[in-house]
């Protein structure tokens, strides 16, 4: 129709079908966005674009570009669901963590990583007699622990298989890729090494006061917090060091523990971490102070860090018939202390939410205000968690893996 036919139709007609096609024609022109507005959200698209790229361009090189097409094409695809098999005959309970609704873990044979339907998106072997898994960032790094090998993995292919110049004692992994190795030394007491996500040396330190046991690095790899044990007075005892991976000065430790035996690190993406040890937990705050938890007396029975806070699993003695899960925050103080009707067999954390395996029920409670929201059964055999996502959690069977529901 010819623009003077629109016209000349729409001028003649009843009063009434004027006025609705005149109603029409201003609501059309109401619901028509300006040109100009398409103009301003392209403009600010390819703007938060640049910034994105500007931020990231460190780690946008082709060959990281290419590995990140390819986890997302293996994580495509349903499962059969839960439960799930176990690859080999056994999983320790620290080697079963959850990273973006993703289950990794490290049997006596294989690492494997499955996802929330139960599709294997991983299925590696290894062949150490006591593996110990750290992962971050999509890279797992599995380290023989008293023994010298080690592999770095990701969902698509095996990074490096090699070997340590000594005994590996203990091991970490930063989310840009980077890597630690605590080993045995035989000029001093210990080494800390730290590779690039390219394998390359980045930092060497030796150690000659004390043995060092466990390491944490910062999401950017350019700080580690590493924890060592030393005899004294007949009982160990235990150092804490800060150390600046782009230093070379000697480094001196920021706080020591008598009688304490360190067990794990965290380092936290607000700056904060976190030294756990057999009596005692140690927070490091973002200014760099060092602030301790004692447990007074009770027995650690379980632990874990996320998002700058500290869960720490404690019972009065063992097999007790009661415990308690205390939270830390980044200050080192205590936010929440709830007790539990047992021994805390298990503990996980993700985003608001805090979960606890005891006598076989996982209970899930507000990081926020410590109220339980939510339990669900994981049978006589479960012996870890791990949370999938603030509803939903992964339960270590002694030969199987399965899921539970925390919805309330």
């Amino acid at each position: 129709m010819s623009r003077k036919a629109k016209y000349y139709a729409e001028s003649t007609g009843s009063p009434a079908r004027r006025r609705r096609r005149k109603r029409r024609r201003e609501e059309e022109k109401e619901r028509k966005i300006p040109s100009w507005v398409y103009r301003v959200a392209v403009v600010l698209i390819v703007a938060v674009a640049g910034l994105v790229l500007w931020v990231n361009r460190d780690g946008l090189t082709p060959e990281n570009m290419v590995n990140w097409v390819q986890e997302r094409v293996v994580g495509l695809g349903i499962g059969d669901g839960y439960p799930v098999p176990i690859t080999g005959s056994q999983v320790m309970a620290r080697n079963f963590i959850s990273e973006n609704g993703e289950i990794t873990m490290v049997s006596d044979t294989h690492l494997t990583t499955l996802n929330s339907t139960g599709k294997e998106l991983c299925s590696r072997q290894h062949s150490f007699s006591f593996p110990v898994l750290r992962l971050a960032g999509g890279r797992s790094l599995v380290y023989n622990l008293g023994g010298k090998g080690y592999q770095i993995e990701t969902r698509t292919k095996t990074i490096l298989r090699g070997d340590a110049d000594g005994n590996i004692l203990g091991g970490a992994v930063a989310s840009n890729g980077h890597y630690a190795l605590l080993t045995e030394n035989t000029d001093y007491l210990g080494r800390l090494t730290v590779y690039t996500e390219t394998n390359e040396k980045q930092y060497e330190y030796s150690f000659s006061s004390c043995y060092p046991a466990a390491a944490a690095l910062s999401a950017d790899g350019s700080q580690a917090l590493v924890c060592g044990v030393y005899a004294e007075g007949g009982a160990f005892a235990s150092s804490l060091y800060l150390i600046d991976l782009n230093s070379s000065q000697t480094v001196e430790p920021a706080a020591s523990f008598p009688e304490t035996t360190p067990v794990d690190a965290f380092w936290y993406g607000d700056g904060s971490a976190a030294a756990v040890g057999d009596k005692l937990t140690a927070v490091v705050t973002p200014s760099g102070s060092v602030v301790q938890y004692g447990y007074g007396g009770w027995l650690l029975n379980s632990y874990a860090g996320a998002d700058g806070i500290t869960a720490i699993g404690l019972s009065p003695y063992s097999n007790a018939a009661s415990g308690k899960l205390v939270l830390l925050d980044s200050s080192g103080s205590e936010k929440r202390s709830i007790p539990l009707s047992g021994e805390p067999d298990a503990v996980s954390l993700s985003g608001n939410t805090v979960a606890v395996l005891v006598d076989g029920t996982v209970y899930a409670y507000s990081i926020a205000d410590g109220v339980l929201f939510a339990q669900a059964e994981a049978g006589e055999d479960a012996v870890s968690i791990a949370l999938a996502n603030e509803s939903s959690v992964y339960i270590l069977g002694v030969s199987e893996i399965r899921t539970a529901s925390l919805n309330g």
